[in-house]
Order: structure tokens, then C-alpha cells, then sequence
């Protein structure tokens, strides 16, 4: 949980930094980090009857970028990224990775990352051929956005035959993201109606784990596929835990020489422990065990223009376990070359209960400095 400081202290914050970066002497440059900034405005449109802005057009400056990546020798990388928003500056992801050196040929990250579980979690917004990503992601993974947290990953590509590899991964994580807070019963002895807080303030680890492989289809195509699995602590005091497990399959296959399909799909299943509260028991729990997943096809004729479609059902994390389904289409253009990229979305949410709306996203994506906007 970050905790925001207060307007002056961000502008302060910001400056100094600018300040810090770009005014350093002439000779430090051979050891400055690769620095880029990008920017993610939009513009959005809804029918939908529960927003308050419902057919009226919505402006955003989005979420601004600050990557900073070196090597930092032969053996080892270093990777931060700051995220300024309308909610303040934060960090986003700050670790470090030992690529080579180690023994059994082991690859070492450390610090605070985006989670290796499934496909998408790992892709920045800013790389994905859709302006917005899919529903179930959010509902099933813990965060609020994504499944970012401080943690160590071991990980190993094995060689399996000819152009065929796996790769093997474990995390330790410090499981803050994890956290549900418990709603307050009507019973009188309730810890949170007598003042507590389930301890939420104490740290319980969580784990995750990705089996991957990749293979050549001819001389340019390839394939990839991966199962996923997750676990950590949900609330401390009644010790109840969410585990997500996920299987995906992506192929990317070139149809000539400037362009190409991606035909991609991630399924997950969420094993969900709620907490609850009994007078005379004590701490209980429900279990929901709701499912779901996403497919989509991104076709790239050209190196600036790309066109796809999307397809996601899942059920929602309640008592009910309703299902949400939505259908989509998606382009996207860059401008001359990758620095500057436009990603336009439609989606058709078509709720289990409820009526069904529309959601139009058109957002900007400019880069400065060596990190691109790069398409898919």
C-alpha cells in the first residue's frame, strides 16, 4: 500500500528528479540509465446506465511512464518504472535481475515486479494491441490493477530438443496485494466492531509458480503455452487464502514477410476463501469458486496497422457466481514509425443480470527515449 504524499511534496519530488537526471555532469553519461517517458492520454464513451457520465464523452490524461534501464554489468540488469497519475506518483515495478552467472544456469529477480502468472499480466499497457484489458484479469488476480508485488523469482529456460525450450519459474512474495478487507457482521463480539482490524497490518508470504514452452512453427512462426498458479493469505486472522490457477496458449504465425496473426487465449479458475464471522464460533469461511478466460485474434498486415477481435466470459467472485460476457473489436495505427501509436476499442458487455452496454475507448500512446510504443 502506497501512501501519497501531498501535492507540494510530488512537484518537489518530480523536480528533483528532473533536475537529478538531467543536469548531471557531461562525464556521467557513459553510466546514465536508458530514460524514456511515455504517455497514455484517452478518451472513453459508455452507455452504460450506472455511470454517472453515461453517453457523454470522458477526457483522461492517463497514466504517465517514467522508465529508467541499464545493465549494470555483464551479469545483471536494473529496471524502474514510475507511474505519475491523477492519483500521485508511485513506483510501479524497481527490481534488479541476474541474467547469467549462477549456478545451474539460474536467472534471479528481485524487488518489486509485475508477477509471472498467465500472459497479460506481465505486458505494460502501452504494448498491448487493445486499448483496454480483459475484465477477468481484475476480477480473479489479486491488486488493483494488476498482480504487482515485492518479491525474489528463480527461474531456469531448459532445452528440450531442436528449437523446443521450457522455462520454470518460482516466486516468493511478500502477499500484500492478496489483502481482502472483511465487512463488519451485526454481532456485537465482532472483531471489527469492537475496533480491530483482522491484523491486517501483519505480513504472510505468497507464492506463485509458471511452467512455459516454446517452439518454432517453420522458420518464423512460433507457438507458446503455460500453467500458472498462485496462493497467499487473504486475511490473516481467520487464515483464509485465494488461489488462482491459469492455463494460456499463444501463436504468432507470419503470413508474409510484413505481416502476421496472433491468435491468443488464457483460461483461469479461482479457488477463493472469504472470511466471515460466527458469535459463537468465531472467525468462518465461504468458499467461491467461479471461472472464466479471454481469446482474441490481432491480425498485423502492415508494420503500422493491425485490426482484431475478442471474445471473454467469466463468472464473477460472488455467492451468485453470474456470468459476465463481452465481445470486441480493436485497430490500432502508428504514426510513421513506433513512437507515436493510436489504439481504438469497442466492447459490448453483456452482463447475467443486467442490461447490456457499450464501452468506446480511443487512447494515445507517444513515447520519448528508447522504450517504444511498440505494437504486439
Amino acid at each position: 500500500m502506497f501512501h501519497r504524499a501531498p501535492s507540494s511534496t510530488r512537484v518537489i519530488a518530480v523536480i528533483a528528479l528532473a533536475v537529478a537526471v538531467f543536469a548531471a555532469p557531461g562525464l556521467a553519461g557513459v553510466i546514465n540509465p536508458d530514460i524514456s517517458v511515455i504517455g497514455q492520454p484517452f478518451m472513453s464513451l459508455t452507455n452504460d446506465r450506472f455511470v454517472a457520465e453515461r453517453n457523454r464523452p470522458r477526457l483522461d490524461v492517463g497514466e504517465t511512464e517514467f522508465v529508467f534501464d541499464a545493465a549494470l554489468n555483464p551479469y545483471a540488469r536494473g529496471l524502474f518504472i514510475l507511474a505519475l497519475s491523477s492519483e500521485g506518483f508511485e513506483l510501479e515495478e524497481g527490481f534488479f535481475s541476474l541474467v547469467r552467472g549462477l549456478p545451474l544456469d539460474l536467472a534471479l529477480k528481485g524487488g518489486q515486479y509485475r508477477v509471472g502468472f498467465g500472459r497479460l499480466n506481465l505486458v505494460h499497457p502501452h504494448a498491448l494491441p487493445f486499448a483496454e484489458r480483459f475484465d477477468v484479469l481484475t476480477a480473479y488476480l489479486p491488486g488493483e490493477e494488476t498482480l504487482n508485488e515485492t518479491g525474489v523469482s528463480l527461474s531456469r529456460l531448459v532445452p528440450v530438443h531442436g528449437d523446443f525450450s521450457l522455462q520454470v519459474a518460482a516466486d516468493w512474495l511478500q502477499g500484500d496485494s492478496f489483502r481482502l478487507e472483511r465487512q463488519p457482521s451485526i454481532e456485537p463480539n465482532d472483531p471489527i466492531t469492537l475496533g480491530g482490524d483482522d491484523a491486517a497490518g501483519e505480513t504472510r508470504p505468497a507464492f506463485a509458480a509458471r511452467l512455459s514452452g516454446f517452439g518454432m512453427l517453420g522458420e518464423q512462426s512460433g507457438i507458446e503455452f503455460g500453467v500458472s498458479a498462485l496462493s497467499g493469505t487473504n486475511n490473516v486472522a481467520a487464515a483464509t487464502r485465494s488461489r488462482v490457477y491459469g492455463a494460456d496458449a499463444k501463436a504468432k504465425l507470419w503470413t508474409s514477410s510484413n505481416a502476421y496473426v496472433v491468435l491468443q487465449s488464457e483460461a483461469l479458475f479461482l479457488d477463493r476463501e472469504e472470511a466471515g464471522w460466527d458469535p459463537v464460533l468465531g472467525y468462518t469461511n465461504t468458499t467461491v469458486t467461479p471461472a472464466g478466460g479471454y481469446a482474441f485474434a490481432d491480425y498485423n498486415w502492415a508494420k503500422r496497422y493491425n485490426v482484431g477481435a475478442s471474445y471473454e466470459s467469466f463468472q464473477r467472485p460472488t455467492a451468485g457466481e453470474e456470468w459476465d460476457q463481452s465481445i470486441g473489436a480493436f485497430a490500432g495505427y502508428s504514426l510513421l514509425e513506433e513512437t507515436t501509436a493510436f489504439r481504438f476499442d469497442w466492447r459490448r458487455i453483456l452482463p447475467d443480470a443486467g442490461d447490456d452496454f457499450d464501452q468506446f475507448t480511443l487512447r494515445v500512446i507517444y513515447s520519448m527515449g528508447p522504450h517504444k510504443a511498440h505494437q504486439f
